[in-house]
């Protein structure tokens, strides 16, 4: 006999699919567009399965639930609900529902969660309701671009930059990104370069803060045999190697004035010369920019070249961070603990409910590089099914520890300041932040200039010159 399924919810059309495609599939179907009426026609036929969405006109999801389960404790009921709404999937399958599906359906994971039910209906087994399972590898939830797997997100504020990079991507114009460190800026350039015209062409990525003044020409442009000591052979540039394709300049307002100058000439001419060379090579190139901050802001206060911002000003796209589309969060710690599995040849299946509560009210500081690198840790560390709060640092398992040590260190500050100053109280209190955070994270530099939200260069120099600032 063919399992009956009963499917409630008030989108016309979704009931019309679903019930179409079950069908097709060897399941009988009824529907319902209202709470009220779909418990109605429960009493009065038998149903091996109730599909209900969670938001209904005149009831919720889990109300619909408890009446099922008052009336025929047996039936699988599986509710559809949206994966930002995490603590209300969690609430359901404690209530009692066998699984929950997001939106927007897939309808393939639908006939798997059903031959899910119906198998662990027949062993004597029920759905795990102490954790929140991993959803990333949903066929929606991952945008496929140049054989490399980016997730994008569900939040209305990304799904707008998708929009406006569908709009620019075809174009040639010159595009500034702006975000603080770690909010995927590299991911957003490379996903303008996959779906432009230059696709087939190559893609280069630049850290400005990592090339030196006095090298900086010769990273960019290349050199010839000879032109200063060291250059013992001709050397390609990073515009060479671009040539025909895009170029992407990081932290760009880390290049000195005479590079800026450089710059501008091989924009403006769409020719440059190698150092040391004398001859011109025809430059056809997209050029996209990153930032910290703002460039119209660094070229009022002279620490940017006006020509150049207007040069580079075509298109701009302001890239938010990660504690700002919160319901994006989930999706990306799934996405990251399906990855780090892979990695480390692990099998953690998902995270207790209290770690993705932790993660929603956590400030994310690094932004996705460090939800990447906290869910990593996390894996390593964990060795049951599940991450606990134990696998976390103690900033996001416990803040409020965390907090109210910062509070105790920072309270001492004003007695040792209070013998300097105004200069050197600010000199001093940002060296301190600079060495707490430093000890924090065992003097990985990298790591302490993400927390810290400024470039590796410029914690580089901050660690370098501040006796000289003090003195």
């Amino acid at each position: 006999m063919n399992k009956k399924v009963l499917i409630i919810d008030d989108d016309r059309d979704i009931c019309l699919l679903l019930s179409r495609f079950l069908e097709k599939h060897g399941y009988e179907t009824e529907t319902a567009f209202t709470a009220v009426s779909g418990i109605s026609k429960f009493r009065e036929m038998d149903f091996d399965v109730v599909i209900s969405d969670y938001r209904l006109g005149d009831k919720s999801g889990k109300d619909v639930l408890l009446e099922i389960k008052k009336i025929r404790h047996e039936t699988i009921v599986i509710i559809i609900t949206g994966y930002s709404q995490i603590k209300t999937a969690v609430d359901i399958i404690k209530s009692g529902a066998y699984d929950y599906i997001t939106k927007p359906l897939i309808t393939d994971e639908v006939l798997n969660v059903l031959s899910n039910a119906f198998q662990s209906q027949s062993t004597g087994t029920t759905a795990k309701t102490e954790v929140v399972k991993p959803l990333a590898l949903q066929k929606n939830k991952i945008s496929t671009l140049n054989n490399t797997n980016y997730l994008i997100g569900q939040s209305k504020v990304i799904r707008e930059i998708y929009h406006q990079i569908d709009i620019v991507a075809p174009t040639d114009y010159s595009v500034i990104l702006y975000g603080e460190t770690g909010t995927g800026k590299e991911v957003i350039a490379r996903t303008i370069h996959e779906k432009s015209k230059r696709k087939k062409s190559p893609f280069i990525a630049i850290d400005c803060g990592t090339i030196s003044n006095e090298l900086a020409g010769s990273a960019l442009f290349g050199h010839v045999k000879g032109a200063f000591t060291g250059a013992l052979f001709d050397k390609d540039g990073y515009f060479e190697l671009a040539n025909s394709g895009t170029i992407f300049l990081d932290e760009i307002t880390n290049l000195s004035y005479e590079t800026q100058a450089a710059l501008l000439r091989v924009i403006q001419e769409r020719k440059f010369e190698k150092v040391g060379g004398t001859k011109s090579f025809d430059l056809d190139i997209r050029v996209i920019v990153a930032s910290n901050d703002s460039l119209h802001e660094a070229f009022q206060n002279g620490k940017f070249r006006e020509d150049l911002y207007h040069r580079f000003n075509e298109f701009t796209i302001s890239i938010p961070a990660l504690r700002n589309r919160k319901e994006d969060i989930p999706l990306f710690a799934d996405f990251f603990l399906n990855e780090s599995n892979k990695e480390l040849g692990k099998q953690v299946l998902g995270f207790e409910p209290e770690v993705i509560e932790r993660f929603l009210q956590y400030p994310w500081p690094g932004n996705l590089r460090e939800c990447r690198n906290i869910v990593r840790r996390a894996v390593l560390l964990t060795s049951t099914p599940y991450i606990s709060l134990q696998a976390l640092p103690v900033e996001i398992a416990n803040p409020g520890l965390y907090k109210t040590a910062d509070v105790q260190q920072q309270s001492t500050a004003p007695a040792a300041a209070s013998r300097k100053d105004l200069k050197d109280v600010s000199v001093r209190a940002e060296f301190e932040t600079i060495m707490n955070v430093l000890k924090e994270v065992n003097y990985n530099k990298s790591r302490a200039a993400e927390i810290l939200n400024i470039d590796r260069k410029t914690l580089y120099n901050k660690i370098k010159n501040y006796e000289k600032s003090l003195s």
